[in-house]
């Protein structure tokens, strides 16, 4: 009877440390899986686009082969800034959700420069993340993705880097004849000409008055 209970007990041990790692996808990400996440996101930038290469390799090893900053948790990933670093270093990176293997409850949005809409069903925010990067998933991460309410055939989304080669920007995909192309991309006056008003309105968005 004492050895059932030492069993019992035992396996109740192991339920409940296995509950804890399951129950805890707002945990910071330890410096290892990070480090491995960055490693992974260079060599693919590097293999797809070095022309797009800003950073020198051996001051980025020396950088994150030191603790990493604690960072925080936003819907492209786990993102970390260095307020200290060396010209050839990295002042930001965001490590996929896929990567980490963890999907978190909390977390603050990459961009806040839009709102209204409604949420968009997940296969087609894969088929509107896939007429944005095509299968270069892992140069950026496509977010914040918006349908309209009066014309669901436009959806605005924010596209962010996961490694500093360029700005987070924002865009808008229409759908015609059944798929979805992006219509217009980048930082500012975004869909201007492009996009119907009514739907910019929704968004929140407006043009400069034109000269004409």
């Amino acid at each position: 009877m004492k050895r059932v209970a030492t069993i019992f007990l035992g396996m109740l041990l192991v339920l409940t440390l296995s509950a804890c790692s399951v129950l805890t996808p707002d945990k910071r990400p330890d410096d290892e899986k990070l480090r491995d996440g960055i490693n992974l996101l260079m060599r693919d930038l590097t293999d797809r686009h070095p022309q797009l290469i800003n950073w020198k390799p051996d001051l980025v090893k020396q950088q994150i082969n030191q603790p990493l900053p604690k960072g925080y948790a936003t819907e492209a990933g786990w993102t970390l800034e260095w307020k200290d670093y060396l010209p050839g270093q990295l002042p930001k990176v965001v490590v996929p959700w896929s990567i980490i293997g963890q999907y978190p409850n909390k977390f603050a949005l990459d961009i806040d420069n839009y709102s209204g809409g409604k949420l968009v069903a997940q296969s087609t925010e894969v088929e509107v993340r896939h007429a944005q990067l095509g299968s270069d998933y892992y140069l950026a991460a496509i977010v914040h993705m918006r349908s309209s309410t009066t014309n669901p055939n436009w959806i605005i989304f924010t596209s962010v880097p996961y490694l500093p080669i360029t700005d987070t920007a924002y865009g808008f995909a229409h759908r015609a004849q059944g798929s979805w192309k992006i219509d217009d991309f980048g930082t500012a006056t975004v869909g201007c000409g492009r996009v119907p008003n009514s739907i910019l309105r929704e968004f929140g968005m407006s043009c400069p008055p034109s000269r004409d």
